[in-house]
């Protein structure tokens, strides 16, 4: 087991808030990274089409047919059921517009500077 620091409730201030009310180090907030390999992977398939917008890339993709395989490569680790986040994502659009705007628009975006 690891070391564990006790402190009181409210003692969590400065090195202190970096750990659980049980002195184990905190976890990650938020939602699960996205796997290099996916990653890479979603960004190819939306630059191979270059007739149109890479949003509008992503709105494609996400009708393929294997996509629901890749979603499963990432929910895999989120709590709760993985089909229950594939099928939510497949039925409502801002779900796909916030994977979006969290995982990809900022490989899309990027200025070229001279």
């Amino acid at each position: 087991m690891g070391k564990r620091i006790r402190y009181k409730y409210k003692d969590r201030k400065g090195i202190a808030s970096l750990f659980n009310s049980k002195g184990y180090p905190r976890g990650k907030k938020g939602q699960p990274k996205l796997n290099q390999e996916i990653l890479v992977g979603l960004i190819a398939k939306i630059k191979m089409n270059k007739k149109i917008t890479p949003y509008k890339a992503w709105i494609e993709t996400t009708k393929d047919k294997n996509f629901p395989w890749i979603l499963e490569q990432h929910y895999k680790n989120k709590k709760g059921n993985a089909s229950w986040w594939i099928t939510r994502f497949q039925n409502e659009p801002d779900t796909k517009k916030n994977f979006w705007r969290n995982h990809l628009q900022a490989h899309f975006n990027k200025k070229v500077s001279d």
